[in-house]
C-alpha cells in the first residue's frame, strides 16, 4: 500500500496533533514495514525537530517538504493537485480542515475536535473569520472524505449531531495510543530537570496552553481559595501564554516552555495533576499524569471523562468551588496509584496504528467501488 501521511500541521513547537503524526507514523511503520509511507512536512520545520529523530530510521518511510499553507484556499487548490500526482492508494490528513478535492484518491481524515463548542474558541477570533472557516471546513471534510477519525465518542457524538449527521461505517471511533515508557524517567535527568525549577514546596502541577478553553481563571482562582488554608502548596503552570496574563504571583509559578524530560520529571515530582477543562478532544495530559499515579482532577463532561474513566476526581469545570474542594482531596493519601497506571496501558498506539490501516482498506475498497 502506498500512503501519503500529511503531516504540514505539525510545526516545531510540540502539540496534541505533532504527538499523534508522531507516534502514529512510529507504530504504523514498525508493525507494517511493507506500507510505504511519504510524510509531507511544512517548510518551517528544522532539521533538529523531533518527527526526524523518531522517523528517520525507517527504510519504508521518506519525507518530502511542501510550501503549501495548511490553512486556507491553497490547503484546497493546491494541495489538491499536489496529492494527484503523487498518485498514492490512500491520503490521510491529521486535522478537520483536510483537502478533499483529490481527484480519485480517496481521503481519511482524523478529527480531533472542532476547534470550538457553542460557548468558546480555542482561538483568538475578534471578526470570527477562523470561526467560519472551521466549521464550513469541517463540514466539507465530513461530506467529502471517504473516512473520518474522532479520536473519542463524545468528540464523534458532539460533530456528528451539530451537523445532523447519522453514524454509519464511514465515521469510527479510534483512541489515540499512549507511550508506553512515558512514566520512565533516570533520578539522574529527574534532579537535573527539578534543580533548575523553583519546586522548595509541595505542588499541584497545570499543563496545557493558556487559552481560554483550558479554563485557566478558573484554575487560578480555585487554587488561591485551596491556598488560603493551604500555603504550604504551590501551583505550577506549564503551557505558553496565549493569553498573555500575569501568572507569576504568590504561591503561583508559571513555565512557558519544557522538555520532554522535564515535563516527565515535574509530573513525576507533583502531589496531584489539574486539568477541568471546558472541552477536549481526548486529553493527553490526563493520561500523563495518570501513568505516574498521580491524582487527576479534571472535567466531569466530555472526552475528558471518556479518558480519564473512574480513575480521576471529576469536577464541574464551571465551579471554582467544586475544583477547590477537588485539590483538598486529592491532596489526601490513597491506594488507588497502580490503578491509576494501569489505566494508561489500555491506550496503544500499535492497537491505533491497526486500527487505522483497517480504515485505509476501506476507504481504498470504497473508493473502488464508487
Amino acid at each position: 500500500m502506498k500512503i501519503v501521511f500529511d503531516a504540514r500541521v505539525h510545526l516545531n513547537y510540540f502539540s496534541g496533533i505533532s504527538r499523534y503524526i508522531i507516534c502514529l507514523l512510529e507504530a504504523y511503520a514498525t508493525e507494517f514495514p511493507a506500507d510505504e509511507i511519504t510524510v509531507l512536512l511544512n517548510p518551517a520545520i528544522q532539521k533538529d525537530n523531533n518527527i526526524y529523530k523518531t522517523l528517520n530510521s525507517f527504510s519504508n518511510l521518506v519525507f518530502k517538504t511542501i510550501d503549501a499553507g495548511h490553512m486556507g484556499p491553497k490547503n484546497y487548490t493546491k494541495m489538491g493537485r499536489i496529492i494527484k500526482r503523487l498518485n498514492p492508494d490512500v491520503y490521510h490528513y491529521p486535522h478537520l480542515d483536510a483537502p478533499v478535492f483529490t481527484g480519485n484518491v480517496p481521503v481519511v481524515a482524523t478529527v480531533h475536535d472542532s476547534n470550538s463548542n457553542a460557548n468558546i474558541k480555542k482561538f483568538d477570533d475578534k471578526f470570527g473569520l477562523k470561526s467560519i472557516y472551521f466549521k464550513q471546513a469541517l463540514k466539507t471534510t465530513l461530506k467529502k472524505a471517504k473516512r473520518v477519525v474522532f479520536v473519542s465518542d463524545s468528540i464523534k457524538n458532539e460533530i456528528l449531531t451539530r451537523f445532523k449527521l447519522a453514524d454509519g461505517p464511514k465515521y469510527s471511533r479510534i483512541y489515540n495510543g499512549f507511550e508506553e515508557d512515558f512514566n520512565q524517567i533516570s533520578a539522574e535527568d529527574k534532579a537535573e530537570s527539578l534543580a533548575a525549577i523553583d519546586l522548595s514546596r509541595p505542588y499541584i502541577l497545570f499543563v496545557g496552553q493558556i487559552r481560554e478553553h483550558k479554563n485557566i481563571y478558573r484554575v487560578v482562582e480555585a487554587f488561591k481559595r485551596f491556598s488560603e488554608t493551604n500555603a504550604e502548596y504551590q501551583l505550577i503552570i506549564v503551557g505558553h501564554n496565549y493569553l498573555n496574563l500575569a501568572l507569576n504571583e504568590k504561591n503561583i509559578q508559571h513555565i512557558d516552555k519544557v522538555s520532554n524530560k522535564s515535563l516527565k520529571a515535574l509530573y513525576s515530582a507533583c502531589t496531584a495533576f489539574l486539568f477541568p477543562s471546558l472541552f477536549e478532544g481526548f486529553g493527553f495530559p490526563i493520561l500523563e499524569a495518570m501513568s505516574y499515579g498521580k491524582p487527576v482532577i479534571t472535567t466531569n463532561y466530555g472526552a475528558t471523562a471518556e479518558v480519564a474513566g473512574e480513575h480521576a476526581i471529576l469536577v464541574n469545570p464551571e465551579s471554582v468551588t467544586e475544583i477547590t474542594d477537588a485539590i483538598v482531596q486529592s491532596i489526601l493519601p490513597d491506594d488507588k496509584a497502580e490503578a491509576r497506571k494501569n489505566h494508561t496501558q489500555k491506550f496503544s498506539w500499535k492497537s491505533n496504528a491497526q486500527a487505522i490501516r483497517k480504515v485505509y482498506l476501506e476507504a481504498i475498497a470504497d473508493n473502488q467501488k464508487s
